[in-house]
């Protein structure tokens, strides 16, 4: 409050050089005193409007072609329950472009000339595992898991899926939601021979619903969309495909980034398979070649404040893609695949990556989408859960190994969720009042705090993520509830996630303050 007289006292004649000297000393101890009590002061949380919550928002894809009749496994069934997924995607992306309904397997007409490399390169086509109705019939009896239908609609005609889809309601299985095809917009052959242009699929798919829905009016229908802009026929694809096809429910939506530990975006020319793979150039810190190399110098970025940041910071870029889907009043949006690409990176099935796929959870809740189902169930890439020993080969250093049926990063994410949404009716963004953030290599920051709160209007539940690397106080306004337990699962971000082995959990009971650990995801449980 005396900053307005300083260049009077400075040039003031008594005004020696010791004592100019002191009086900034104190000029600065003020300022870093004032900087200290201002980092210190409470972070109070609230609940903000409340709004319905969406009873199936969590969900898995599940492109399951490597097991033969996987829903006899008992152990696959119990962890996949654990994971507390309400969707089950069938039968998957891209083999469901392909898929015989009729024998639980890639449609044998189907020339290899027609498919997606990757398929062929991993003997899917060939393959004599099968995973029929019968089989997914085992995992709705015994878990209740809603499938999403994905049609085949390149090799296969509409009679095809109307009888299996009938042949799945006579065992017992809902028809609530389907997905007419998978990522139709890639310029390859087969998309390209039978939907040349986006307004051939939407003439097609509005026949096709429309004697779907007289068969089973209960059901939903989403239409594939898109935001590339690669080719002349991706653009404008969602508002030429709806000009054609007006009786559809819901979009689709695809997302994935790379962990954007070093800064790096994701590739703006994108092929299938390829989604989320990031951009070298676009990179703000420079990765040592070898491999070895890369991932000791990937575990010292995620201690640099910075460098940590730049993870969440990516994600709000690629999730701005949320923003860029106008649509239809009244017509829902789904994402039926969604999870990081960084093949090599310490951060794959890391705790980071738990605390990464929480941000995807929180814009999807922001956002109002109705169905997301994160990629993929199982595989050494994206599996939720571990079903064999191998999902840290990738690793240069050290001998982790997974252990068959537990919890990786993408199934730790959904089950901490699950817990606080399971039974809930409604939800309601938590606004922090003086919390801080972090800034990132291109000095973007983020909330080191964010959370929401759930409702069945008898009980309360919140979760809240600490993405910060100290300890939180947090005081909670009266309206969100003042007293209950708080469960918290914390680990430092290079932690493997092998089930709850690497995880620190406490428990403990609270009354209008929590303590919310470094790096961490916590269960608040009102009374």
């Amino acid at each position: 409050m005396f900053l307005p007289r300083l260049p009077l006292l400075l040039t003031a004649p008594f005004f020696s050089r010791q004592s100019v000297s002191c009086f900034f000393f104190l000029i600065s101890s003020f300022t870093l005193l004032n900087c200290q009590t201002t980092a210190k002061k409470p972070i109070v949380a609230a609940a903000d409007q409340w709004r319905p919550l969406r009873q199936h928002l969590l969900g898995a894809n599940a492109n399951l072609a490597a097991l033969d009749r996987p829903w006899e496994n008992d152990s696959l069934i119990a962890i996949t329950a654990k994971t507390g997924i309400k969707t089950l995607r069938y039968p998957g992306g891209t083999i469901g472009n392909y898929w015989d309904w009729d024998t639980g397997a890639i449609d044998k007409a189907v020339p290899d000339s027609l498919m997606i490399k990757w398929v062929v390169e991993n003997g899917f086509n060939e393959s004599s595992k099968t995973y029929t109705m019968e089989h997914l019939a085992l995992l709705y009896k015994d878990t209740g898991i809603v499938p999403i239908f994905m049609l085949n609609m390149l090799s296969k005609d509409l009679e095809h899926s109307v009888r299996n889809l009938k042949k799945a309601r006579k065992l017992g299985i809902p028809i609530r939601y389907i997905e007419m095809g998978n990522e139709l917009y890639f310029d390859i052959p087969f998309p390209l021979l039978r939907f040349p242009t986006p307004e051939s699929y939407g003439k097609t798919c509005q026949l096709w619903i429309t004697a779907l829905k007289k068969e089973f009016p209960e059901a939903s229908f989403a239409l594939v969309g898109n935001t590339l802009k690669r080719h002349d026929r991706q653009i404008d694809w969602n508002q030429r495909m709806l000009k054609h096809c007006t009786n559809a429910d819901a979009m689709v939506l695809h997302t994935y980034s790379p962990s954007g530990l070093d800064g790096r975006l994701e590739r703006k020319k994108i092929a299938p398979g390829s989604e989320g793979l990031g951009a070298q150039k676009t990179a703000t810190r420079k990765a040592p070649k070898d491999l070895a190399e890369r991932q000791a110098w990937e575990r010292e970025l995620l201690k640099d404040r910075k460098a940590y940041a730049n993870m969440f910071t990516s994600k709000a870029k690629q999730l701005k893609k949320l923003d860029a889907y106008t649509l239809p009043e009244g017509m829902e949006l789904w994402v039926t695949e969604f999870n990081i690409r960084d093949d090599n990176s310490i951060v794959l099935h890391s705790w980071a990556q738990t605390l990464i796929l929480s941000e995807y959870y929180f814009t999807f809740l922001t956002k109002d989408v109705t169905i997301s189902n994160l990629h993929n169930l199982i595989g050494n890439l994206f599996g939720m859960v571990h079903t064999d020993s191998l999902n840290f080969e990738h690793l240069k250093s050290g001998r982790t190994k997974s252990i068959p049926y537990t919890l990786s990063a993408g199934g730790m994410c959904t089950f901490l969720f699950n817990e606080a949404m399971a039974d809930m009716t409604s939800a309601a963004p938590l606004q922090f009042e003086n919390a801080l953030f972090l800034t990132d290599d291109r000095g973007e920051k983020m909330d080191v705090l964010k959370g929401w709160s759930f409702s069945n209007g008898k009980n309360r539940k919140a979760i809240i993520v600490n993405y910060g690397f100290e300890e939180r106080t947090v005081s909670l306004m009266e309206d969100l509830g003042t007293k209950g337990t708080i469960h918290s699962y914390n680990a430092p971000p290079e932690s493997p996630v092998i089930g709850f082995d690497h995880v620190d959990t406490a428990k403990a009971s609270f009354e209008k303050q929590l303590q919310l650990p470094p790096h961490s995801i916590s269960i608040i449980t009102f009374e």
